[in-house]
């Protein structure tokens, strides 16, 4: 019997693809992010989809929802190998990979409560 390949979720119009996010952490991202979906625009989240660089991967798609260089970076404490691709009428537009930011601010809160990161 043979395997059936394609796509697996539909392409959108307008918006960002987040790809090559590691198997597993792509609500991480979507929390980093600070991505909750009350906004009202589709979502669509796979997770541990097959990828032959990461044998399992996580893909996000975002529509229209265009991320700023600055919030894609915090990324790559969380998936450094994810790439960003901003699509427009269903063409890739841009196309960028993540990079460590200079200050890392709010992306984490540490769990102690009495951790001096936990201003209030």
């Amino acid at each position: 019997m043979e395997e059936e390949t394609g796509l697996i979720v539909t392409r959108i119009k307008n918006g960002t693809v987040i790809d090559h996010i590691d198997g597993g952490k792509g609500l991480h991202v979507l929390e980093a992010l600070e991505i909750d979906g009350k906004e009202g625009d589709v979502i669509t989240i796979a997770l541990n989809v097959p990828s032959g660089k990461l044998k399992k991967k996580d893909i996000i798609k975002l529509e229209n929802k265009f991320l700023e260089e600055d919030d894609t970076n915090k990324l790559a404490v969380i998936a450094p190998s994810s790439t960003i691709n901003i699509i427009k009428n269903f063409q890739l537009a841009e196309k960028r990979l993540v990079s460590l930011p200079d200050q890392i601010i709010r992306i984490f809160r540490c769990s102690n409560p009495a951790c001096i990161t936990n201003s209030k």
